[in-house]
């Protein structure tokens, strides 16, 4: 018997034999969000009944890794909007309603708040606070307004050299930038959500800060690499 990922795949594939090619291509975008949503749905289903191991950590607490994507870093729990064998909690990112008040202890999101409409980054934040317990930390990574000017200066004001990194892929409903920050004003949000202590962080520099995403991916434009992120933490 194989697994319910791979039973799965094999029903999708004989549903898709009773579909005309000449529909599928004519339909491509609304056939993608379609299945985007038929393996969401099917997902969490599955998660009702069946959850990848959660990481043992003992006394260390509980780690959040927020939008994971591909990433299953061991002393993490994974949540994600979109299915994977080692996505914990498949579900959006601004509601972490599965962990009770000041019962986390970190939280690490990439290139995840972006994606949060502006007029709702301090409720998201208000609720990533909630969880985090006395002293946790909230990690993040984002793209970096300051950085993305200069790319777009240092390349004859060329907009399509940041337009990606600056609105998103947008191949994929989750995959929209609604929002922007440079340093300054994600400190002032965090401080107002109440983060007593903001600082930047270092990808690389102990094992619950090495991922690979992109907090220390440089972007390539015309021959040059350019870092592209800002990366905090702030401390409850």
């Amino acid at each position: 018997m194989g697994t319910p990922r791979t039973s799965y795949a094999k029903a999708w594939i004989r549903v898709m034999k009773y579909i005309p090619k000449s529909v599928r291509d004519r339909y491509r975008p609304q056939w993608r969000a379609f299945e985007l949503e038929a393996k969401t749905a099917y997902g969490k289903l599955q998660r009702q009944f069946l959850r990848p191991p959660f990481p043992n950590l003992k006394n260390e607490g509980i780690n959040l890794h927020l939008g994971c994507g591909s990433i299953n870093h061991p002393k993490f729990i994974n949540i994600d909007g979109l299915p994977a064998p080692h996505v914990h909690y498949i579900r959006a990112i601004d509601n972490l309603a599965p962990f009770k008040d000041s019962s986390v202890n970190l939280i690490y999101a990439c290139h995840c708040l972006e994606h949060i409409p502006h007029s709702k980054v301090i409720k998201v934040l208000n609720e990533w606070f909630r969880v985090l317990n006395t002293d946790g930390t909230l990690r993040l990574s984002v793209p970096d307004f300051d950085l993305l000017l200069n790319i777009y200066n240092d390349n004859g004001s060329d907009i399509n050299t940041i337009l990606g990194m600056l609105m998103g892929g947008q191949n994929y409903k989750f995959n929209f930038h609604l929002t922007a920050f440079n340093r300054t004003s994600l400190k002032n949000l965090l401080i107002e959500t109440g983060f007593k202590q903001v600082q930047e962080w270092q990808p690389g520099s102990c094992e619950l800060t090495t991922f690979d995403d992109f907090s220390d991916r440089k972007a390539l434009i015309n021959g040059k690499y350019y870092p592209v992120s800002l990366n905090l933490e702030a401390v409850k």
